[in-house]
């Protein structure tokens, strides 16, 4: 059988809030196959921005592991967390977190820089996947020139330019117009299943949800299929 590209063991998180303690997620099992696209939803304040982070490596669980391709990120330290999360996974933010000096053309750029990869095969990858995307013309742009649909485009492009082998996007529509965001999401799976990669992507929009290979839903500290 293949390895899941997303393997979550008895994942328990738990925050101190004065004299409380509040569990987010207590003993979570859960897995996502290769190639799935996934979509997380949940009331607000259920804990789907908290799941992409402790996924992502950002933030680390209580107890319980999470293992991504088969790595269990949760046994790495800081560093090696930072590395792993920039070479093997993409971002897409609900608030894009584009580098305001940058071009958008660099922007695009930076992820391949961190890992190595900026040589003239990753710079034409990049020069190509910024042309799916529609911004071609825009690449001495800076982000703030952009509209917010194309500013979420260029961070579409961002997480896949390096070759992930898996995309998590926290709410990558929610602050787009209902066309722009079906523009932006029909782009962001284009790529995904193009590439077949797995991708987990957090939404309060049900229309995009049912699109979805598989729908979990986040509910009392447990994830559960709907």
């Amino acid at each position: 059988m293949p390895v899941p590209a997303v393997e979550l063991r008895r994942l328990t998180k738990l925050y101190r809030e004065g004299d409380t303690e509040r569990a987010v997620f207590r003993d979570v099992d859960a897995t996502i196959e290769p190639g799935q696209i996934a979509v997380v939803i949940g009331r607000s304040g259920s804990g789907k921005s908290t799941l992409l982070n402790l996924i992502s490596g950002i933030d680390l669980p209580t107890s319980g592991a999470v293992l991504v391709h088969g790595a269990d990120i949760t046994a790495l330290g800081e560093r090696d967390r930072t590395l792993f999360r920039r070479e093997r996974i993409g971002f897409v933010f609900q608030f894009f977190n584009l580098i305001p000096v940058l071009t958008v053309e660099e922007n695009l750029l930076l992820p391949l820089e961190l890992t190595g990869r900026d040589d003239a095969a990753g710079r034409a990858r990049a020069r190509g996947l910024l042309a799916r995307v529609g911004l071609a013309d825009r690449a001495g742009s800076f982000p703030d020139r952009l509209s917010g649909g194309e500013q979420q485009r260029l961070a579409v492009a961002r997480a896949l330019v390096h070759d992930p082998v898996l995309v998590l996007a926290d709410e990558p529509t929610g602050n787009l117009d209902a066309a722009t965001a079906e523009q932006v999401f029909a782009e962001l799976l284009a790529e995904a299943r193009g590439r077949g990669l797995a991708a987990l992507i957090a939404t309060h929009n049900p229309d995009l949800a049912r699109r979805m290979d598989r729908v979990v839903t986040l509910r009392e500290g447990r994830v559960a299929p709907v």
